[in-house]
């Protein structure tokens, strides 16, 4: 994934989670009905991006050049 990605991503993420707790704050009725859906999809998200780049991370180290893998094994024609 691109760093623009990563960052879009964990950006989304941010504005779901804080979106979730300041429904869980500021409404009165039906908080639970909208803070605890977006709290948990902006978790979501986040978490996932952030396994993602473990991943990556950690393939990168068993390949042993220190760079993110190309693309399965294949070497670019370019």
């Amino acid at each position: 994934m691109s760093p623009t990605g990563v960052i879009f991503s964990y950006l989304i993420g941010l504005i779901f989670a804080a979106g979730g707790v300041l429904f869980l704050i500021g409404l009165d009725d039906n908080r639970f009905l909208y803070g605890i859906p977006y709290l948990l999809i902006g978790l979501v998200i986040i978490g996932g991006v952030a396994s993602s780049q473990r991943r990556m991370k950690r393939k990168a180290e068993q390949a042993g050049d220190g760079g993110p893998p190309s693309g399965h094994g294949r070497k670019s024609p370019y």
